[in-house]
This record gives structure tokens, sequence and C-alpha cells, in this order.
């Protein structure tokens, strides 16, 4: 199980950070329509 959280690990981050991003982006957007 370890080792499996030490392999997966960075890609879960990296696909968790670019939803984040996508969904910061969208939000931003909202905003500067308003």
């Amino acid at each position: 199980m370890t080792e499996f959280m030490i392999f997966y690990a960075p890609f879960i981050v990296l696909i968790g950070s670019i939803i984040i991003a996508f969904w910061a982006a969208s939000k931003d957007g909202a905003v500067k329509d308003e």
C-alpha cells in the first residue's frame, strides 16, 4: 500500500491541481463577466 501511494500520489496531486486550476479559471471568468 505504501509503494502504491508513493507511485500514484504525484499523479493524484497533478490531476487535482489541474482540476483546481480549471475551477479557479472558470470562477475567475464568472467574476469578470459580472
